[in-house]
């Protein structure tokens, strides 16, 4: 009798979990402690059940999209912390699981840069194809941003290579790509509000000195940003304060400032509905719901493979952007100058530039990379496959 209790609690109990699992999934798409998004459920298929495909991926499914994963995940880096396992804490110096580190002082918390020659000499040549494969009319632009390290008095400053440099030699390698000196703007407002300190992205104040920088590299005028209506979400704890796993650094946490040009446009995204691409609108700010502290998803929603901006600029002009988070917090500026914006992240989206200028007359093609990204190979084969 006790066995057959004991079997009855253990199947109630798988039973449960699969119900969690299908009936309340993960909280949302992607990860913002992980960085990364969250796998989708597979499409079922003869061939991807004898090729073994789909037990592998639904393996991998069940794993990111089980019910109440997030309480889960946190629960987990807890217990964690108390065993000892927790990024390795040197002073004000973390060093991460991956060999990355984080310098924490002065109540900022700063990714350490290491330079990639290679890969960065590989991002520029694959720039330089794109750039070769748009008709006559079409300009490109390349900014690359700088993170807050590079500008800090701390002495773990010395830790960071130059990200200037790095810069430098890929603006250096381009071909028909004007580039965006977005550095200067940035150092000269240091002191400033333009970079997150539990982040590792820039602040949308900081995004507005991008947005100057761009529209000097065009030629244009910006719109002052005392003429935009302002907004502010408190208690934003970002990506980095998760990733150094130092609760004291809590009381640090930011504001997320976000500013709006107009309110006159509409934003489609890309989604995966049952297996089939759909565009589903959204908005260009997304605040968190009541009683949530606010990410950095609230600007754009987050990354999407695709997503298309209808405006009422009425100029005929369209944007292409070829992104990394980074460029969420500048997107919204744009809007003021051009009558559509088609934004992809290369990291997921499986279309190419050649296509959408066949669908779309494209006038401008606007890369808006942090620094980091140029050293990731993984990101320039994504950006090479979209080509």
């Amino acid at each position: 009798m006790h066995k057959k209790i004991t079997i009855g609690v253990f199947v109630l109990s798988l039973a449960l979990f699969f119900a969690l699992t299908v009936l309340v999934p993960a909280d949302a798409n992607a990860s913002v402690k992980e960085n990364r998004p969250l796998a989708e459920m597979p499409a079922l298929s003869v061939e991807s059940w004898f090729s073994g495909s789909f037990g592998e991926d639904f393996e991998e499914y069940l794993s990111d999209n089980v019910g109440f994963r997030s309480v889960f995940t946190t629960i987990g880096a807890r217990l964690e912390k108390l065993r000892g396992f927790v990024p390795e804490a040197k002073g004000q110096l973390v060093t991460l699981p991956s060999g990355g580190q984080l310098a924490l002082d002065g109540g900022r918390i700063m990714e350490v840069f290491k330079a990639n020659p290679a890969a960065g000499d590989s991002y520029a040549a694959t720039l330089n194809r794109i750039a070769a494969t748009l008709p006559d009319s079409t300009n490109m632009y390349l900014a690359l941003v700088p993170t807050s390290i590079e500008f800090t008095d701390s002495p773990y400053g010395s830790l960071s290579d130059s990200e200037k440099d790095t810069i430098d030699a890929i603006y250096s390698a381009l071909a028909d790509i004007t580039p965006v000196h977005v550095y200067g703007r940035l150092e000269e407002n240091k002191d400033s509000y333009v970079y997150f300190r539990t982040d590792h992205h820039w602040t949308q104040r900081g995004a507005y000195l991008g947005y100057e920088a761009l529209m000097n590299a065009m030629g244009e005028e910006a719109i002052p940003l005392e003429d935009m209506t302002k907004d502010k979400q408190s208690g934003f704890l970002g990506y980095l304060y998760n990733q150094a796993n130092v609760p004291a650094y809590e009381r640090f946490a930011d504001d997320i400032e976000y500013f709006m040009p107009g309110e006159n446009y509409t934003v489609h995204a890309q989604a995966r509905e049952d297996g089939t691409i759909v565009l589903y609108k959204t908005k260009i700010y997304t605040l968190p719901s009541p009683g949530a502290l606010p990410t950095y998803s609230l600007f754009m929603g987050g990354d999407h493979p695709f997503a298309r901006i209808d405006t009422d600029v009425q100029n005929g002009k369209c944007a292409l952007i070829i992104k990394d988070s980074y460029a969420n917090a500048l997107i919204p500026y744009l809007t003021s100058h051009y009558e559509t914006i088609l934004v992809i992240d290369p990291r997921n989206f499986y279309g190419t530039v050649t296509d959408l200028c066949g669908e779309y007359e494209i006038d401008d093609v606007i890369v808006i990379n942090y620094v980091f990204t140029t050293t990731f190979p993984d990101f320039v084969t994504a950006i090479d496959r979209i080509t």
